[in-house]
C-alpha cells in the first residue's frame, strides 16, 4: 500500500470558528484525521486524538484514514515516523536551503507503508510501545538526576538568595585564574582539533560531543584557545533563553573554544563544578537572563560581565562534599546514557524489523 491508497484528502475542508480572533484561514481537524505538515520535514506527522476538533496552519494536509477498519492509527503512525519513512523523506526533500527544504505532497503520498493484517498491526505497535516506554523511563531518569544536582547544590552551600548571611561574598573574577574567549578562526569537518561550538554546551550545563567540527591551530594558538578538564565553559552569545549556558569540560582530549564560548580556568576543578552548579541553578539561570543585553533574536554577557556576577566563598569542605556527590551522580548519568544508548540500538532494530514483517 502506498500513502496514496489509504488516506482521503480533507486539505479543502475549512470552517469558520467563532473565537477572539478570526480562524477561517486555518483547517479544522476532527478526531481520527491524520496531521502531516506541508512542507514536510523529519516526518512531521501525528493524529488528531485529543480533542474532538482543533486548527491547524493552512500549510498542513489533512487527511482520513480510506480503510480504517483495515489500519491502526498507532500503528501508521510508528512507521510514518521510523527510520525508513525518515530517510525516505529526507532523500526525496526539495529545496536550497535547509529552512526551505520540503516534501511535496505527492511524493509523501508515493510512500510505500508495510500494511499486514490489523491484529498484526497492533501487536507491532504494543511492542514498540513497551520499547518506548523503557526508554522514556531512563530519560526520566536523566532528568530525575538533574533535579538530584539541584538539591545537592542547595543542601551544601544553601540558598543563593541568603548566602551573604551564611558565607562571605566574592566575584567570578576573584574565584578565576584566567578568562578567554574562543577563536573566530573557521571550522570545517576535518582538522586537527574538535572544535567547541555554543550547541556543544546543553541547556543543563553539560557537555554534548555528538557533533563536532574541526580545525586546524598551530601550538601557540591551540594554547590559547584550548580546553582541558576542569575548564568552565560559559556561552556568552545565544538567544535570550539560551545566553548563558555553563558547563564544564569532563573529557581527557584535546578541545578548542569557537568565539561564542568564554573559557574559564580556576586552580581546582571543584571550583569550576561550583560555580558551574550556581550558574545552571534556578537563580543563577535567573540571574543571567537579567543581565542579557541585546536585540530580540540574540543576547549577550560579556566576559567582563561574568567576572563580576557576585558568588559565595563557601569552605573548602562544602567544595569538596558537593565536588564528591557531583562525581557520584556523573559516574550514575555514564551508566544510564550507555543503558539509554543500548535501548536506542534495540528499538531501531525492532522498528526495522517490525516494519519488515520479522518481528
Amino acid at each position: 500500500m502506498t500513502m496514496r491508497d489509504g488516506l482521503v484528502d480533507q486539505s479543502s475542508k475549512f470552517k469558520k470558528r467563532v473565537a477572539s480572533e478570526d480562524v477561517s484561514g486555518y483547517k479544522v481537524v476532527q478526531r481520527g484525521q491524520l496531521v502531516v505538515g506541508f512542507p514536510i520535514d523529519e516526518g512531521v506527522v501525528d493524529f488528531q486524538s485529543i480533542y474532538d476538533r482543533g486548527i491547524v496552519s493552512p500549510a498542513y494536509g489533512v487527511w482520513d484514514m480510506r480503510n480504517p477498519e483495515r489500519m491502526s492509527p498507532n500503528y501508521i503512525k510508528k512507521f510514518l515516523r521510523s527510520e525508513a519513512a525518515l530517510s525516505y523523506y529526507k532523500s526525496k526533500l526539495r529545496g536550497s536551503t535547509a529552512r526551505r527544504r520540503s516534501l511535496p505532497t505527492e511524493l509523501f503520498l508515493a510512500l510505500k507503508v508495510p500494511l499486514p493484517s490489523l491484529g498484526e498491526q497492533r501487536r507491532i505497535a504494543a511492542i514498540l510501545d513497551k520499547a518506548a516506554a523503557i526508554r522514556a523511563l531512563r530519560l526520566r531518569s536523566l532528568t530525575m538526576l538533574d533535579e538530584l544536582q539541584q538539591a545537592c547544590f542547595i543542601a551544601v552551600f544553601g540558598d543563593p538568595g541568603h548566602w551573604a548571611a551564611r558565607w562571605s561574598m566574592a566575584t567570578i573574577a576573584d574565584l578565576a585564574e584566567s578568562f578567554q574567549y574562543g577563536t573566530s578562526e573557521k571550522s570545517g569537518a576535518v582538522g586537527e582539533f574538535p572544535i567547541l561550538r555554543m550547541g556543544n554546551v546543553t541547556r543543563s550545563g553539560k557537555l554534548d560531543l555528538t557533533d563536532l567540527k574541526y580545525i586546524d591551530l598551530d601550538a601557540k594558538d591551540f594554547k590559547k584557545f584550548g580546553a582541558r578538564r576542569g575548564d568552565l565553559l560559559f556561552n556568552r552569545t545565544n538567544s535570550p533563553e539560551l545566553v548563558g549556558k555553563t558547563a564544564v569540560v569532563d573529557v581527557d582530549i584535546p578541545l578548542v573554544l569557537a568565539g561564542y564560548l568564554v573559557r574559564v580556568r580556576f586552580a581546582a576543578e571543584r571550583q569550576s563544578i561550583f560555580v558551574s552548579s550556581y550558574l545552571n541553578s534556578r537563580y543563577g539561570k535567573a540571574l543571567l537572563r537579567g543581565m542579557a543585553k541585546g536585540a530580540i533574536n540574540q543576547a549577550n554577557i560579556s566576559a567582563s560581565e561574568l567576572k563580576m556576577i557576585p558568588i559565595a566563598l563557601p569552605s573548602g569542605s562544602a567544595l569538596e562534599t558537593f565536588s564528591l556527590r557531583m562525581t557520584e551522580i556523573a559516574q550514575q548519568r555514564s551508566r544510564i546514557e550507555l543503558q539509554l544508548l543500548q535501548i536506542n540500538q534495540i528499538f531501531a532494530s525492532l522498528q526495522s524489523r517490525a516494519f519488515r514483517g520479522e518481528l
